[in-house]
């Protein structure tokens, strides 16, 4: 089977997405006071407090002092590189689109906008593409370098389709990534496996997770009117023939549900979650989306 074609805009969309613009780190805006077990090389100002006997009498602020009417010294704390990885769903479901642009495309130019600002921002940038195996694995590194390595790879037509194992991409993640990295799945949530949930709490435990589903708008309700519809089952090639009107409610329904079953077990476990729709930007939903989480766990 020949590669597919793919469309993507690898221009990043940074500007607009203002989440890294008065943040020195990723990790900081979306996981608040978490941060990578990775040091970095510097120390940055953290605040101050009252002179200890026995402190180094180099680290006494004497402006503040006088202002504070004590002595008080600086206090630094090591400023930390965090690892932040993309596990993106690179299979047979994610090459679907009900309009011009296909979830894989939509996907890819996402998770590509967030690594040129997470590069930016000084922070490690890695990359797990799989389907029902893993296509492609990117270790996390710095450096605009490694953004052309990230790019190169999400625009590879080869390592798209296939079928899905989220449960494969979670183990692989556990056993390859070192604890206290961000873990963001970028994924349509199609085709589930039954235990997944499991690897999903254990790896909540693991690292900080943030789940980003992807949808068509075909993936989440079909037109009540009248339409002959050819469905196909993009993992087993199944095809079948329905009206809409007759099969619109009860499918509206189950979608509905399923999404809501997935933000809760999203919640149970503490991660972020958010339901991107490929016919509509994603740089407004991801900038409320970071801001509200990083409200919340400031």
């Amino acid at each position: 089977m020949p590669p597919i074609e793919l469309q993507i805009d690898l221009t990043p969309r940074i500007k607009k997405l203002k989440i890294f613009a008065t943040e020195r780190s990723f990790s900081r805006r979306v996981g608040g006071e978490w941060v990578s077990s990775t040091k970095g090389q510097g120390l940055e100002f953290a605040g101050y407090r009252a002179y200890l006997f026995g402190d180094d009498a180099r680290l006494i602020d004497w402006k503040a002092s006088l202002r504070t009417k004590e002595l008080v010294v600086r206090e630094f704390e090591e400023e930390r590189i965090a690892n932040i990885v993309f596990l993106l769903d690179v299979s047979n479901t994610m090459l679907f689109s009900s309009h011009k642009k296909l979830k894989a495309e939509y996907a890819a130019e996402l998770v590509n906008s967030l690594s040129n600002g997470i590069l930016n921002s000084g922070d490690a940038v890695g990359l797990i593409m799989f389907s029902e195996e893993i296509k492609k694995s990117v270790y996390p590194e710095t450096g605009p370098k490694h953004y052309n390595i990230i790019s190169s790879a999400i625009s590879d037509p080869e390592l798209y389709g296939g079928g899905y194992s989220l449960i494969n991409a979670l183990k692989y993640a556990i056993k390859k990534l070192k604890g206290n990295a961000m873990l963001i799945i970028v994924s349509d949530f199609i085709g589930l496996e039954e235990e997944w949930y499991k690897w999903l709490e254990i790896s909540s435990k693991m690292f900080e997770v943030i789940g980003i589903c992807v949808r068509d708008p075909v993936d989440r309700r079909l037109p009540k009117e009248g339409l002959q519809l050819l469905m196909e089952d993009p993992l087993t090639g199944e095809k079948l023939l329905i009206d809409s009107k007759q099969y619109a409610e009860r499918y509206n329904t189950y979608v509905r549900k399923q999404e809501k079953m997935l933000e809760e077990w999203f919640a149970k476990t503490r991660s972020g979650f958010i339901i991107l729709e490929t016919k509509k930007d994603y740089v407004e939903p991801i900038l409320r989306f970071f801001h509200a989480r990083y409200r919340v766990k400031k």
